[in-house]
């Protein structure tokens, strides 16, 4: 198990160092010029200050050479400096990412549970009533765009009952406990709407074809309960393919998180990079793609330990 974990390591080490490359070549492209852009909110900046800036900046350099100092600073923890904020990146980074960190965690707590569950008693009885109800559940959550329904949640809690604050964010500077879970509902209700659709589909289509194995019917043969044959023979042999998807998933919850952010008025990660990528600031555009980069290998990585111990097959 440990080779199988450090072999795995080393290729999402090997994988990361490929993209921060290409992450650099491709921000690189990008239309504009941090300088341009001083340069238009500064008219005195003579060309020959620009070209003094260029060299002080190693934008004179090529792509390589400006690659591998960037690449010694980040390694030695400069991420450069953020023109967008006017900060260092870490500065703006570490708060964003802490945003996006409790709002996917708190997604994934509710949507896996109730993935499973709905997912499980869908399979016990298919094309019957509980399946038909959690069916439609499903493919409205996959079907109904997020923003329409963060902005009906906000009319009915918000606006009509005054239950929840439209917020995700508190207005205080130094908000308890309970008042940031009461502006973390709504935001977390729809990314787990958004999130749990397909889980359900996955969880049910892979129960069903479980029950039908061989050693499920022997479980049963020999006297053990409904719910221990659910829960200890039958679930765990389907969770891995739901363990692909979940990790596979990442990448729409960041995605998803954009909008959901955007809506509730959040400084997560993926209203970050939009504002990085539309504004060019181009230090804060590539470590933030970079970080949900590795986030994904991780959650890869995190992936492939599990299957290794649901199924110790696999590390052979």
């Amino acid at each position: 198990m440990l080779r199988y974990t450090l072999s795995r390591l080393s290729q999402a080490i090997l994988v990361t160092f490929v993209m921060s490359f290409l992450l650099f070549m491709l921000i690189g492209l990008m239309p504009g010029d941090p300088l341009e852009n001083m340069l238009e909110g500064n008219p005195s900046l003579t060309p020959e200050l620009m070209a003094q800036m260029r060299e002080l900046y190693g934008l004179d350099q090529s792509v390589f050479a400006r690659y591998w100092n960037w690449l010694m600073a980040a390694l030695s923890g400069d991420l450069g400096y953020s023109s967008l904020y006017f900060r260092p990146v870490t500065d703006v980074l570490v708060p964003a990412m802490l945003q996006t960190v409790k709002l996917m965690g708190l997604t994934l707590l509710v949507s896996v549970p109730l993935a499973l569950l709905l997912g499980s008693l869908a399979a016990r009885k298919p094309n019957g009533l509980i399946d038909s109800v959690v069916g439609v559940f499903s493919f409205a959550s996959i079907s109904l765009p997020n923003f329409w329904v963060s902005l009906l949640l906000i009319i009915l809690f918000s606006v009509k009952l005054g239950w929840l604050p439209a917020s995700g964010t508190p207005l205080s500077a130094a908000p308890s406990a309970l008042e940031q879970m009461r502006h973390m509902v709504l935001p977390v209700a729809v990314l787990a709407m958004f999130h749990v659709g397909p889980l359900v589909r996955y969880v049910r289509a892979s129960m069903i074809e479980t029950l039908s194995a061989d050693f499920v019917r022997t479980a049963r043969a020999k006297g053990l309960g409904e719910g221990s044959v659910m829960v200890r023979h039958a679930l765990r042999n389907a969770l891995i393919p739901m363990v692909t998807v979940l990790a596979l998933s990442f990448g729409s919850l960041f995605s998803g998180a954009l909008v959901v952010e955007t809506i509730f008025g959040m400084l997560g990660m993926g209203k970050m990079i939009y504002d990085a990528i539309g504004n060019i600031d181009f230090n804060l555009a590539l470590v933030g793609l970079l970080l949900a980069t590795i986030v994904t290998l991780l959650a890869n990585l995190l992936a492939d330990l599990a299957y290794a111990l649901l199924d110790p097959r696999i590390t052979l």
